[in-house]
């Protein structure tokens, strides 16, 4: 098995696993997903922002100042938080 590291910076970190959370997939699950899966012309973000409620959520979460930022241990913390 290899192992691939890339440098990028907190905010681009954050957005993606935010992304992958709502998802509901691993950061590299969700990275694998979006750079090798056969396109099946669905964009899972505009997928995820098609549902209003997911929409607002997550672009509030994105825009939210570091200091907002709530860190949960799993992603059943997560759901519950957001109701889902």
């Amino acid at each position: 098995m290899s192992r691939l590291s890339i440098e990028i910076d907190a905010e681009q970190h954050r957005q993606i696993k935010t992304l992958a959370t709502f998802a509901g997939m691993t950061m590299k699950d969700f990275i694998l997903s979006r750079t090798l899966a056969p396109s099946s012309g669905v964009d899972t973000t505009e997928e995820l922002l098609s549902h209003p409620e997911n929409k607002q959520r997550l672009l509030e979460s994105v825009s939210a100042s570091p200091d907002e930022h709530v860190v949960f241990e799993s992603l059943d913390d997560l759901k519950d938080a957001l109701g889902v």
